[in-house]
């Protein structure tokens, strides 16, 4: 691999020259390179994970049109010091939410719902009876700290309780509540 430096006529070029010659720009470098050859056999993994990977990359993409989305975008890129905004909405669409634990009092548990460096959209809880029928969903609003905490009673964990997280992406993670 061969970074290309003064040279007014390659500086900038992208794209394949015959087939085996690559030039690419990577964080404003040209990069001359051979040709990546193509993986020989992938594991369900491997598959898995290039399939997540073109959905977002499909999603930045569509995602990047809106303007306002992509100054949100921009500004994500340069506070944790990525290379551009489409970068930053890929790290977003990949990174999943997480449910922790605060604090157990008497009959109820308070749980907290965050993404890392990315806001959420949408926190709902779901409550079944034992009969695994829905009998309520009730949203979940951020409080004074601008973060998504709910407090559940236990009860209502030995039901069932699932917690509903929607980012900006529009992607959903699912946590069961079970009963500590």
């Amino acid at each position: 691999m061969a970074t290309v430096r003064n040279n007014p006529i390659l500086n900038g070029l992208s794209g394949m020259l015959g087939r085996t010659i690559v030039f690419k720009t990577l964080r404003g470098k040209t990069i001359m390179a051979n040709r990546p050859s193509p993986p020989k056999k992938q594991s369900e993994q491997q598959k898995t994970n290039r399939s997540k990977f073109r959905d977002a990359s499909h999603w930045a993409h569509q995602v990047l049109l809106d303007p306002l989305k992509k100054e949100y975008y921009q500004r994500k890129a340069k506070k944790l010091k990525l290379p551009n905004a489409y970068t930053a909405a890929i790290t977003d669409y990949m990174r999943k939410a997480k449910l922790s634990k605060r604090i157990t009092t008497g009959n109820s548990i308070t749980y907290e719902v965050s993404k890392k460096d990315f806001e959420l959209k949408k926190v709902e809880i779901t409550i079944k009876n034992m009969d695994g029928i829905v009998i309520e969903v009730r949203p979940v609003l951020k409080d004074r700290h601008n973060e998504w905490t709910f407090t559940i009673s236990k009860e209502e964990l030995l039901s069932g309780a699932k917690v509903t997280v929607t980012n900006v992406a529009n992607r959903i993670t699912l946590f069961d509540l079970k009963t500590p």
